[in-house]
């Protein structure tokens, strides 16, 4: 194929705020190390993604810090919010700040001799 005498065509970059995407943060969303009351005071009944737990033991919740990589209203927002920031470790919890509340009567079924 014979080589183009056509000069190429410089490509048009739109102006203004939108001309590029925006760099994802290179330094992603992550708290400084915090206790659980420091956890639940900062986002009080809300679910977090917290990574970097330090254990106290491998029985219990009891931990001496975290760090929060997000937070949200439901159980699955923090986990999608934190998708790539979980990708760099290799634990995390997703836990919920607020008072648990369970029914007073748990649900059974039982069969009916109908």
């Amino acid at each position: 194929m014979p080589p183009s005498t056509s000069s190429p065509v410089p490509l048009r970059v739109p102006d203004g705020p939108s001309a590029a995407p925006a760099a994802p943060s290179a330094v992603p969303f992550t708290s400084e190390p915090l206790t659980w009351p420091e956890i639940c005071a900062r986002y009080p009944d809300e679910w977090v993604c917290l990574v970097e737990i330090g254990w106290q033991n491998e029985t219990d919740f009891d931990f001496t810090t975290a760090r929060v990589v997000a937070h949200g209203k439901t159980r699955k927002e923090p986990l999608v919010r934190s998708r790539e920031v979980r990708a760099h470790y290799g634990e995390f919890g997703n836990f919920y700040t607020g008072k648990v509340v369970s029914p007073l009567v748990p649900y059974r079924w039982l069969p009916t001799n109908e």
